[in-house]
């Protein structure tokens, strides 16, 4: 089985407060509509979480490149390998569910960062996921993957 830990999580902060802000905080709540109080909470559309591997920061940092956490625009930070996990996959992070609905694959906006980025992690940018029930996490919760598709 494929356990880890959560390293960090960041969110978008909503307009009125400073917007597009991406802060990074030590737990949050979410639910199917995404994180609660985040600038893109229950807009009318279906928002998957970014859930990024410290895997994805390794690459970076193995080309000589050095960027802070956050980069990458994940929601979820952790230090364990996830990439191999196919669409319907199931995570726990904490006593959260989490499905895996496919890689992160939008790679435009890392070309104004660095020339060789998107190519550099292509494949290893992140995971889409939703969560499948209200609830919590936090910085140090465990990563579990539960189901493997």
């Amino acid at each position: 089985m494929t356990e880890g830990k959560v390293l960090s999580l960041f969110v978008t902060m909503p307009d009125m407060m400073r917007a597009g802000h991406r802060m990074k905080c030590e737990d949050f709540d979410c639910d199917e509509n995404g994180i609660v109080g985040s600038r893109d909470y229950d807009n009318g559309e279906i928002k998957p979480m970014v859930l990024v591997s410290k895997k994805s920061y390794d690459i970076i940092e193995d080309a000589e490149l050095v960027f802070e956490r956050g980069l990458l625009m994940e929601d979820i930070y952790v230090d364990v390998d996830l990439y191999h996990l196919n669409k319907g996959s199931i995570i726990e992070i904490g006593e959260m569910l989490f499905e895996v609905n496919g890689p992160c694959e939008d790679y435009r906006y890392l070309y104004a960062f660095a020339p060789e980025l998107p190519a550099l992690i292509k494949g290893k940018r992140g995971l889409f996921v939703t969560p499948l029930e209200y609830g919590g996490i936090a910085v140090g919760n465990e990563v579990k993957v539960v189901k493997e598709v």
